[in-house]
Order: structure tokens, then sequence, then C-alpha cells
């Protein structure tokens, strides 16, 4: 294999890696904005169960953590009045974790906090690097919905 092949397949080989610390990072970055008072896991699960009611065990199982962890979650974000829980019409013995119109508007304050904190930092870029930070959000986004659809 010549270097500059080599060099490509590493680059390439990097990415992944890359973009995984960098919006990880910034993920975290944006989890420690004032004013927000909730972890990441917290509206990571309110943002999954407002696309879709969810059982407690595969909220567990997306978010890496035990299910009594979840359920302990689940009953504080219920106790804010964000969740709700409910039968599973597919088995009745199983519970489904859904998101309250209270949980919506208190989702969507995370999310205008969180882009307020990014906004004075965006605007100090130039166009063509808002352009391409746009971009970069649309491919965000098309990775996200092929890796949930392979993962699903």
């Amino acid at each position: 294999m010549s270097k500059e092949i080599a060099t490509a397949a590493a680059d390439k080989d990097r990415t992944a890696l890359d973009l995984l610390v960098a919006t990880s990072r910034f993920t975290r970055t944006l989890g420690r904005v004032p004013g927000v008072h909730y972890s990441t896991v917290a509206w990571r699960v309110l943002g999954e169960v407002s696309r879709t009611p969810t059982r407690i065990s595969v909220l567990a199982q997306q978010q890496r953590v035990a299910q009594p962890t979840m359920t302990a979650l689940v009953q504080r974000l219920e106790g804010e009045g964000w969740l709700t829980r409910g039968p599973d019409p597919e088995d009745g013995r199983a519970t489904l974790v859904a998101v309250t119109d209270a949980g919506r508007a208190a989702l969507a304050d995370y999310r205008q906090t969180a882009a307020a904190a990014v906004d004075p930092h965006l605007a100090q870029l130039t166009d063509f690097d808002r352009a391409t930070l746009v971009r970069a959000t649309e491919l965000l986004q098309q990775l996200s919905d092929q890796i949930d659809a392979d993962t699903r």
C-alpha cells in the first residue's frame, strides 16, 4: 500500500473517532450551562420519549444505565410532571413512558438555554464557517438516523 493510500485510510478511520470525541465534549460542555439542573441523560431521555413512548428497560439500555437507575430517573421526571407511565398496548404487563406537554416545554427550554450559550460563539464565526456548521448539522442528523435504523 502506498503512503498516500495509507494516510488516506488512517484519516478516514480517524474521522469517526474525532467526530465522537468532539460531539461528546460538546454535549458535556452544554450540560454544564448555568441554570440547567438535570443531567444530559435526563434531557436525552426526554428527547427520546418525545419521539415515541418507550419502555424503561429500553431507555436503560439506550442510555447504558442499570434499570433501577433509569426507574429512579423516570420517577424523578414523573414527579416534575414531565413524564407519565401507562400500559403498553402490545404487552399489558409492561409500561410505556411518555412525555407530557410540560416535559416537551421543559425540553424546549433546555434546548433554548443551551443554544443561547452557543449563539455568541457562532456569531464570531465567518459566514463560510457558519455554513459549514449548517451542513455538518445536516450530516450529523443523517448519520444519527442511519445508525438508529441499523441498531433498532
